[in-house]
Parts: structure tokens; sequence; C-alpha cells
């Protein structure tokens, strides 16, 4: 007989468990606890052990009642971790953001970062669907806003929100996924770069690999590597392909908006196969766009 499958789960249920108390369907009482207390329970255990650690029966524990009880609030573990994704990702005030187009996407990228560094258990999450939470469209939104007045329509948005999101999600998940395995390496995030250049350089001096070797000869894998640096240079490219984008969409131009948008979120994952190995080449500390007066990593 086939295992039993997992009731499935409504839009509509996961608007009520994101905007506020689900209608509840069983009767009996109640209890002290909210669906933000047991979220508010269960980010300070993942903040702590990480998200391997987040267990209903974990939860509860610390709250000092039943496993069955949390069942009232939170339909199991998945869905837990999903508000906790919301919960923990307040967006910036748009008060406080910068003026200026490129300067406020740095500024919010800079301050998703920074999120991601706080709670690194967030990269473990699994996307299951679409943003819906308040504070996860509380993001979206500040990107979109930002963005209506170049004269790119809907889609195009859209479209810039996911690859910039995207990438991100990537940089930082590379980031702390290499810090996290220094205990096993004995390799820092930092120290990957030097030490990645003097291994490759035995490996790609026998002809099949030609760029590579020239690049590694060059010394572009041989500098420390500044996970900050790196970030800020990526998203110095990331935008100004948003700039180029702009004026492609500019009146008397050819070109127009995408269809069919994926609807994507801070939070959704970026496409396999892309990103960098955060060489540290030293070369590009003149080219990370300084004149232009942002500093995205900074805003923590």
């Amino acid at each position: 007989m086939s295992p039993a499958k997992p009731p499935q789960r409504t839009p509509e249920q996961m608007i009520d468990l994101y905007w506020g108390e689900p209608r509840r369907a069983r009767r009996g009482p109640q209890g002290s606890l909210s669906v933000r207390r047991v979220v508010e329970a269960a980010v300070a255990v993942a903040d702590a052990e990480g998200l391997a650690a987040v267990s209903m029966r974990r939860v509860a524990e610390s709250l000092g009642v039943t496993t069955m009880s949390l069942y009232r609030y939170v339909p199991g573990r998945q869905e837990l971790s999903e508000l906790m994704l919301d919960h923990v990702g307040e967006p910036p005030d748009p008060a406080a953001l910068p003026d200026g187009r490129r300067p406020r996407l740095a500024a919010i990228a800079g301050a998703m970062r920074a999120r991601y560094h706080r709670h690194p258990w967030m990269l473990d999450v699994a996307i299951t669907g679409p943003p819906m939470g308040p504070n996860t469209l509380g993001w979206m939104e500040a990107i979109l806003a930002t963005l209506e007045e170049t004269g790119l329509s809907a889609a195009d948005g859209v479209l810039v929100l996911t690859v910039l999101t995207g990438y991100i999600r990537y940089d930082s998940g590379v980031e702390l996924s290499m810090a996290k395995a220094e205990s096993r390496t004995g390799i820092s995030a930092e120290e990957w770069g030097s030490a990645y250049g003097r291994v490759l350089a035995n490996v790609v001096d026998d002809g099949r690999f030609p760029a590579l070797s020239r690049a590694v000869a060059a010394g572009v894998f041989s500098h420390p590597s500044n996970g900050a640096e790196d970030f800020a240079w990526g998203l110095e490219f990331v935008l100004d392909g948003v700039d180029a984008l702009i004026a492609s969409r500019a009146p008397g131009r050819p070109g127009g908006a995408g269809t069919g948008a994926r609807v994507a979120g801070p939070d959704a994952a970026a496409p396999a196969g892309g990103g960098c190995c955060r060489c540290g080449d030293a070369d590009r500390a003149t080219d990370r766009g300084t004149d232009r007066g942002t500093d995205p990593a900074g805003n923590s």
C-alpha cells in the first residue's frame, strides 16, 4: 500500500496563516498560543541551532506545551518554516532609503543580504510556492516602486526583481556555505581565494584548459577573497544590466515588455548554474563603481 499523501494546502489556507489567525476548523479550547508566538519560538531555535533543529516537538518544548497543541496553529514543519522566512524578513522603511533609483536598489539589496547573514538558516528553507507573506510582499513592493518611474512595464519590473533577488540569494548562499564548511576544510571563505589559485595551478596546465590556465597564470585566483566586495561588484553588474534594460525601453527604441513573468519574490531560489568562485581578483577593486557613492554591502 502506498504511503498516505500529506494534506494539500490551498492558497487561501496559506494566506490565512500569513495574514492572521486561521479560521479554525476544530472545536475545543484554543489555549494561549498564537501563530505568531509559535513562529517566534521556532525562529529562536533556528537562530541558535540552525533550521535542522526546528521540529514541532522542539518548538513545543521551548513553549512548554504539547507537540499536538501546535497543530491547532500551524499545519506542519514546512508551513512553519515558510512562516519563519516571512517573519524575519521585515522590509526596510521606504523613508529611510536613499534618493535615486540606483542607490535605492543598492540599499535594498544590501539590506536583503544583511538579513541572510543575520539568519543563515533562511537559505535552507525549501521554496514551495510564490510569495504571500506581508513582509515578503513588502520587499517586492520596495523594488517595484523604485522601478515604477523608469518607464519599464510591470512585467519588466517583476523580471528585474527576480534577477536581482536571485543574485542576492545565490551570492549569500555561496558565501555562507563556504563559511559553514570551514570546520571541515580548515580553510576560511577569505582564504579560499589564494588556496584555489594554488591548487588549480597543479591541474590546468596539461592543455585541456588553456583559457583557464592563462587566468591562473595571471594571478586572478591568487588573492584573498572578500565576500562583501565580491557582492558589491556583482551587484554593480546587475544594476548595469537594469540601466541597459531601461535605456532599451526608452521611447523610439525597439523592444517591449516580456510576457508571462514568473511570480518570484526575494526568497525565491536562484537558477542553478550561475555564480562565481569568489576569486578575490585584486584588479576588480578599481571597477566596483565606487564613484557612484554606493555601499550596498554596508546596509546591515
